[in-house]
């Protein structure tokens, strides 16, 4: 198993590293068609993070991953939901500039991820995870101009 996730990460990485389409286990056809299709405009593949903690500009927290716990329902899954922008500043989405991917780990495991159309929708997803035993939780973006931007909570 840990090789497994070991192989799924370097994937990641190499979509990371050389702005191509993406291989992972979680992808359809119809989401490696999206990449193919929107590429070209898929310009910035750099880690990214808020210089100054204290005093983050408006554009850092336009690209700054917001993660809310919802309740749990009966059969133990957790609804997380993850908004792309922080203090009411939302990312937006147009044809040029979009949010094209988010991803939910848990404790440092890919447990969702969903893939955007530009324009098509704005950066919101929504999941039901397990998170029993979960100590961290990371919500990862991918803006096609100002690159990848990561979110972390501590879970109780």
């Amino acid at each position: 198993m840990k090789r497994r996730d070991a192989l799924k990460r370097l994937g990641v990485l190499g979509l990371i590293a050389s702005s191509v389409v993406p291989v992972s286990a979680m992808q359809s056809e119809k989401n490696t068609d999206v990449y193919q299709k929107y590429n070209s405009k898929i310009i910035n593949r750099n880690f990214m993070k808020i210089k100054d903690s204290k005093n983050p500009t408006k554009g850092e927290l336009k690209h700054t991953p917001e993660i809310k716990i919802g309740p749990k329902d009966k059969n133990g899954y957790t609804l997380v939901e993850i908004t792309i922008g922080q203090q009411g500043i939302i990312h937006p989405s147009t044809e040029s500039h979009w949010i094209d991917f988010i991803e939910l780990d848990a404790d440092g495991k890919l447990v969702a991820r969903t893939i955007f159309e530009p324009g098509k929708a704005m950066g919101y997803a929504a999941y039901k995870v397990k998170l029993d035993g979960v100590k961290k939780l990371t919500a990862r973006e991918g803006c096609n101009l100002h690159g990848i931007w990561e979110y972390t909570i501590t879970l109780k």
